[in-house]
């Protein structure tokens, strides 16, 4: 489980990175990172919708391994960042994969402080 103070909670900050943030898409994943002008700490939501899977088990089981993962790369991020990230494939890749296509994207977003 991700600690409570990087968790992206409320419809309205969502909506706003929707709206105003930077979108990069991966293999399995896609990302909208917006910064914040504030130096708080960085706030990460994972979407993951019934068009991947209609089993709550898989749509879980993402949200699980992501949360993992970021909980790993957290000492690596960039402070004030809201970070959404959206499951966008229809199969099942392995946990590597996703690992992998995540670190890619925070990569290409210029958000991982060390490129690992």
């Amino acid at each position: 489980m991700l600690p409570k103070q990087y968790r992206l909670r409320q419809r309205e900050d969502f909506a706003k990175i929707y709206a105003q943030g930077d979108r990069f898409r991966g293999t399995y994943l896609m990302i909208r990172v917006f910064k914040n002008q504030d130096n708080s700490s960085t706030k990460i939501g994972i979407v993951v919708s019934k068009k991947v899977s209609k089993l709550a088990v898989i749509r879980n089981r993402f949200k699980r391994q992501l949360r993992a993962i970021f909980r790993q790369l957290l000492s690596q991020l960039s402070n004030g960042l809201q970070i959404v990230v959206t499951v966008t494939t229809q199969g099942q890749p392995s946990y590597q994969q996703i690992c992998d296509d995540l670190q890619i994207l925070l990569v290409k977003a210029k958000v991982l402080q060390h490129g690992s």
